[in-house]
């Protein structure tokens, strides 16, 4: 006589990035996974390989990812942000040691996870991660070369910067209005607060997959409204703007978000880009 089955699943506990013990962790999850008969595998984000992220993607670069061929769940590193100085964030949060997410195993060793604590994005291994709120409120999070300065999102940058740039913002204020601007409708003032036209820049190019997000690509020599843009390389991104009715018409505040990514291989944006849609969608607050 069979005794009562252990529940399915990983046990809870703390995990650090890139130790043994993480490791090892992460190995126990994917046996416990394939014990309830589930098709999602584990497998540890190591840096290790030396699979070129070029033969990942041989298409134009596009916001959502190409489709797995099984379900796959790939344990990666997180890197803590820290400010523009270098400084720990005060008050950091949340601070995982690695994320499960379903991203291409053909992507082990060439991304990771980037976090300030509340927001994360992923990026190339190996890069650095900076957290910074302007005068207005605003947050901007840039992954970079670690052999480059901290830039800033939302500034003006030199044409062909290479990283992850990331902004969230609110409608409430004219930035936010602006970042959504060329991409959705919203009321006239708000346009003329944010000084915007309500058309993207010549060149630009841009749709709209659903009615919440706006895929945008900067090709190569077009400078547009995406951090990094106007160099030898496109520059492909997404603004999300949760269409929250009457919010919208109003011109109530509605918290926003933009990612540019900004890389001269572009194979893996595909993947960052989807990986920000579903992670860092702003969730409208509940309406009494």
């Amino acid at each position: 006589m069979q005794g009562p089955r252990r529940p399915c699943g990983p046990r809870p506990g703390p995990g650090r990035a890139r130790s043994a013990v993480a490791g090892m962790a992460l190995l126990v999850v994917g046996v416990a996974l394939a014990g309830c008969g589930s098709s999602l595998s584990a497998i540890v984000g190591s840096t290790s390989t030396t699979q070129s992220p070029a033969t990942v993607a041989g298409a134009a670069p596009t916001t959502s990812t190409p489709p797995l061929s099984g379900e796959v769940a790939v344990a990666f590193p997180v890197v803590a942000c820290t400010t523009a100085s270098g400084s720990p964030l005060p008050g950091q949060g949340w601070k995982p040691g690695v994320l499960l997410a379903p991203i291409p195993t053909a992507l082990v060793g060439h991304v990771e996870f980037y976090t300030d604590g509340t927001h994360t994005l992923l990026g190339p291994t190996g890069w650095a991660c900076s957290q910074s709120t302007d005068s207005t409120g605003a947050i901007s999070v840039v992954v970079y070369p670690t052999a480059s300065p901290p830039p800033t999102a939302g500034t003006a940058l030199p044409s062909g910067t290479e990283g992850v740039f990331a902004t969230f913002d609110t409608t409430g204020r004219p930035s936010g209005a602006a970042l959504v601007c060329p991409y959705f409708s919203i009321p006239r003032w708000q346009q003329q607060e944010a000084d915007c036209s309500g058309s993207p820049p010549s060149g630009e190019q841009s749709a709209l997959p659903t009615p919440d997000v706006a895929s945008v690509t900067d090709p190569s020599g077009v400078t547009g409204t995406l951090d990094g843009s106007g160099g030898s390389h496109a520059v492909t991104g997404v603004v999300i703007f949760p269409q929250v009715m009457p919010a919208v018409t109003d011109g109530s505040p509605i918290a926003v978000a933009e990612e540019s990514c900004s890389l001269v291989d572009a194979a893996l944006c595909p993947t960052v880009l989807s990986d920000f849609e579903v992670r860092e969608f702003p969730v409208p607050p509940a309406r009494g």
